[in-house]
């Protein structure tokens, strides 16, 4: 009898570590290797509120994904007529340049700012680039130090979502926190960013969240 109960323990605690080790498998954050890119024609919408040096506005911005070229090159364009245009590379999804609404340069990165890939929680990284801002074409050293943070649900117009939740500091001050899934292309879920008033730029607050992705049809 003491066999039996002493087997039928055994078997009970081998069952139930088998299904906590089936859970926590289950349960393992991913590691995102790079962007899925979106189908060009891709829009998406954000409300978007911002004040100070990051500019003041409240209210719906609209982003397009689509073809174009800079410097020659062929680039990603992520523009919206609010906001101006974010110049992608097609092969790291790290911003090249940044132009204005009127189509024009306001500052380029070299090597292109991007995500510390591969994404996995609890990775810290650092970027060191050269950022030229325009007209003037005064180059200033930037360095950025990024934190996956978690991944975790985050709730936004558009829907629910798993997300990583990143988060950075550049030598200016600026902080920016960033839920996205690259393995859906989304490259932005929901963002905040502050800039202190020692900022280059002075001060400034934004928030955004996703209200609506559309695909191309096809």
């Amino acid at each position: 009898m003491n066999f039996v109960r002493t087997l039928s323990s055994a078997l009970l605690a081998s069952a139930a570590a088998a299904t906590l080790l089936a859970a926590g498998c289950a349960s393992a954050p991913p590691v995102a290797e790079k962007m899925v890119v979106p189908p060009m024609g891709t829009v998406t919408t954000f409300h978007r509120k911002s004040s100070g040096s990051l500019g003041n506005f409240d209210g719906q911005v609209v982003w397009t994904y689509a073809q174009s070229t800079f410097q020659g090159k062929p680039v990603i364009a992520f523009g919206a007529p609010q906001a101006g245009v974010a110049l992608l590379d097609p092969a790291t999804f790290g911003m090249l340049a940044n132009l204005n609404a009127a189509g024009q340069p306001m500052f380029s990165f070299d090597p292109p700012m991007t995500y510390p890939w591969p994404l996995q929680v609890g990775k810290t990284a650092t970027q060191k680039l050269t950022m030229t801002m325009y007209p003037s074409g005064t180059k200033v050293p930037m360095t950025i130090d990024y934190k996956v943070e978690s991944w975790e649900e985050v709730t936004v117009p558009a829907g629910t979502f798993k997300a990583y939740r990143v988060n950075w500091i550049n030598n200016f001050g600026e902080v920016e926190t960033r839920w996205l899934n690259p393995m859906e292309g989304l490259a932005t879920i929901k963002r905040h960013v502050e800039r202190p008033a020692s900022h280059p730029q002075g001060a400034g607050v934004l928030d955004a969240v996703l209200l609506s992705r559309v695909l191309p049809a096809k």
